[in-house]
């Protein structure tokens, strides 16, 4: 539980990633085709958000992840594009 509020504090500083349109091409699109943003937005993703002494970057690793940041973005990214569809 306390990954999931650290990562869901990440949430509106990555909404300012993105412009209007291309928030709702990602809110959009299907969760299994959310790997096309791994190169751009999971960049971004893990050059601001899972630094290694980042509390995030952290979180997870206490969480059992085993260091992989491009594993622990595609779980924000995926966890972001719910919170953008639960509604």
């Amino acid at each position: 539980m306390e990954l999931y509020k650290e990562i869901e504090k990440s949430f509106s500083k990555i909404e300012k990633l993105f412009s209007d349109e291309g928030l709702l091409e990602f809110s959009q699109t299907l969760p299994g085709d959310l790997s096309k943003f791994d190169m751009g937005l999971g960049t971004m993703v893990r050059l601001k958000f899972l630094r290694p002494k980042s509390v995030l970057y952290r979180k997870f690793v206490e969480s059992g992840f085993d260091g992989d940041r491009y594993k622990m973005s595609a779980v924000i990214l995926q966890l972001f594009h719910y919170s953008l569809n639960r509604v």
